[in-house]
């Protein structure tokens, strides 16, 4: 029974991910300008990851009572990459992007270094609830 709700959280997990990536990203920058999209985003972004750091915790939680060690230490890893995103990058990256916002000559690349290790933990977090979903059939 367990193991079944974990694979429930995971496949959520990444079906959210997956939906955001390839959904609501794409049509936000397709219909909305980039102030408003920004506006957005800033919304969006938080609520994501604290949606995502819930699941996979309860995840974690799941794995543990099913015994699975492995599959609690794997989903920890992206519970604290939700919770990094959520608490530390995201606000960070919207302080460095009003920064650019009132000096549009200042260089962006702490902007852009942010943003992509934001996105390089989001595809981690992706790759880790596959292998989730694999490993617990085994």
């Amino acid at each position: 029974m367990y193991i079944g709700l974990f694979l429930i959280l995971n496949a959520m997990v990444l079906g959210f991910m997956l939906l955001f990536l390839t959904v609501i990203a794409p049509s936000v920058f397709a219909a909305l300008d980039e102030t408003n999209a920004g506006k957005l985003l800033r919304k969006l972004f938080p609520r994501m990851f604290i949606y995502g750091l819930v699941l996979t915790l309860l995840a974690s939680v799941f794995a543990y009572q099913a015994g699975r060690g492995d599959l609690v230490i794997l989903t920890m890893v992206s519970t604290f990459g939700f919770g990094f995103n959520s608490f530390y990058l995201t606000p960070l990256i919207n302080e460095k992007r009003d920064a650019l916002l009132q000096e549009p000559n200042a260089s962006s690349r702490s902007f852009d270094l942010l943003h992509r290790l934001s996105v390089s933990i989001f595809m981690v977090q992706m790759i880790i609830s596959i292998v989730a979903l694999a490993w617990a059939h085994h």
